[in-house]
């Protein structure tokens, strides 16, 4: 890979840190502003200094080298195509990284929560097929349709019932009262710090495998992980308001109780994701479908159904929209080639 392919994707993975602090994580906190548990200012400050401390934390322990960046990026089907042209695997991850960062700037623009990992795996899909490798993929695909089914199943099942076991208590009032806007604070930092976790794995496996490919030490390559870090807390701190009034407002009206049940749910499908199940589920599509779940426990018609819909569709759209801009870019890289 050349030096200018290489600026040019970790100056991308930089954005897209940024974007995913911008386009994801404030939403972490959204359902505590909802329910004025914290003013906004307040919630997005915390927010974005939990988000540094879990991407810090993640940078101290995931085991970064290349092959946990392939592995966790689904690029081994690319390498393996491009291995005697090396600058194919910059190209392609230029171009996924850009698909990426334009389906995200869409979803916002929208007021919809997605998922920037289903965005570049749809993208790493379409330069897959355009290299020829489309079969070698068909393992993630299956893969990546799981996550995208079981995170928003799990999040909504798991919040119905952590909501009637708290009605079932008779307490629900009392609780929300004396204890449940500091438990739901408590819990929204959970959340925040778990979205640093899992999303900065991303732009730090680009950068790792950018280096390597250019031909520098991984070692060398580390100093630039701490940016990255920087660049997801300050993100959050611009907020994404578009995305926080439809998880905190737009698809049910939120007491402490629910938001204290839907950012557990939360924060448990996500540590569960990073340490467990080792499954590309999405913090946005758990805390929106847990919201779902925390509405729909009180009673159907307390979620706006036609606003979950929409989201679902987005979320179905995904994969598929950055997979189609991603190959037909790396068809037009190949024909010039």
């Amino acid at each position: 890979m050349t030096i200018a392919l290489l600026v040019a994707v970790v100056l991308l993975a930089f954005v897209t840190a940024f974007y995913t602090g911008f386009h994801d994580a404030s939403s972490a906190v959204s359902t505590t502003i909802s329910t004025r548990s914290l003013r906004e200012s307040t919630a997005l400050n915390l927010a974005a200094v939990l988000n540094l401390l879990g991407a810090l934390i993640g940078m101290l322990i995931v085991p970064l080298s290349v092959g946990w960046a392939v592995s966790l990026l689904g690029l081994g089907p690319i390498i393996a195509a491009s291995a005697d042209t090396p600058d194919l695997i910059g190209i392609a991850l230029v171009l996924m990284l850009l698909a990426t960062l334009a389906w995200e700037i869409i979803t916002w623009w929208y007021g919809t929560p997605s998922s920037t990992w289903h965005a570049f795996l749809g993208a790493a899909l379409g330069a897959s097929a355009a290299l020829g490798a489309f079969e070698a993929w068909l393992p993630v695909i299956g893969l990546l349709a799981l996550a995208t089914l079981l995170g928003p199943l799990m999040g909504m099942l798991l919040s119905i019932a952590g909501m009637r076991g708290l009605l079932a208590l008779g307490r629900t009032e009392r609780l929300r009262v004396g204890h449940l806007r500091f438990a739901q604070t408590v819990s929204a930092c959970a959340v925040a710090t778990g979205h640093g976790l899992s999303d900065s794995r991303l732009p730090y496996a680009l950068v790792v495998l950018a280096c390597q490919a250019a031909g520098f030490p991984l070692a060398d390559s580390l100093w630039l992980l701490a940016p990255i870090a920087v660049a997801i807390a300050a993100g959050t701190l611009m907020g994404g308001h578009r995305i926080i009034r439809t998880i905190g407002r737009r698809l049910t009206s939120l007491n402490s109780a629910q938001g204290f049940v839907a950012e557990c749910t939360s924060a448990l499908l996500m540590a569960l994701a990073v340490v467990g199940f080792q499954v590309p589920i999405s913090s946005s599509h758990t805390l929106a479908s847990s919201v779902v779940g925390a509405g729909a426990a009180i009673g159907p018609r307390h979620v706006r159904w036609t606003v979950a819909a929409k989201i679902v569709g987005f979320w179905i759209a995904t994969p598929i929209v950055t997979c189609v801009i991603t190959a037909m870019g790396m068809r037009i890289v190949l024909g010039a080639l």
